[in-house]
């Protein structure tokens, strides 16, 4: 029998789809989708989430149930005086606006995402985090290649990509941020 899948997956990098089409290829339900998703877009797409942010999922289950999970960051209890804190602007130029951004030790919370794809597949997912784990894993280990965009948003951001010693080893280990690589 053909069954006719309804839905989208909408991201900012093609493995980020492939993820989470995966799951659905394993027999794994939308809730596996959008955590294998997730997961990858933290290596695929890494200028526009991260392992180290937080969000909100509102799912709608197959038992006609509304569940919003809050795996949104938490700031510290105590607070820190100013000068204190490692807290500063960076400029970033959108061509037409310019725009700062805090960045440093004090701009930091403590992440919510992980904890939100255990928690989403905990109770609604079908396959094991191992599984909806996988294509992060091996894109992790393997790399991806990058995509225009991708690569126009390292252009953009690279003053924040690079103001720190672990920012430069990462994302501009021989002096320049990475770019797509262009046939010629």
């Amino acid at each position: 029998m053909n069954q006719k899948a309804n839905g989208v997956i909408a991201a900012g990098h093609q493995k980020t789809v492939d993820a989470g089409i995966e799951m659905f290829r394993l027999g794994g339900n939308a809730f596996d989708a959008v955590s294998a998703a997730m997961l990858a877009s933290f290596v695929a797409e890494p200028t526009l989430t991260s392992a180290g942010g937080g969000g909100f999922l509102l799912a709608h289950t197959q038992a006609n149930k509304n569940v919003l999970f809050d795996f949104f960051t938490q700031t510290p209890l105590h607070k820190k005086a100013i000068d204190d804190l490692d807290f500063y602007p960076i400029e970033v130029n959108f061509g037409d606006a310019v725009q700062d951004f805090h960045i440093g030790l004090g701009s930091m919370a403590v992440p919510g995402n992980l904890r939100g794809v255990f928690v989403i597949q905990q109770k609604l997912g079908r396959l094991p985090l191992a599984a909806v784990a996988e294509p992060a894993i091996h894109y992790a280990e393997n790399g991806v290649e990058l995509s225009s965009f991708q690569s126009f948003c390292f252009k953009l951001l690279e003053p924040v990509l690079v103001a720190s010693r672990a920012g430069r080893q990462i994302f501009a280990p021989q002096g320049n941020c990475y770019k797509q690589a262009i046939a010629c």
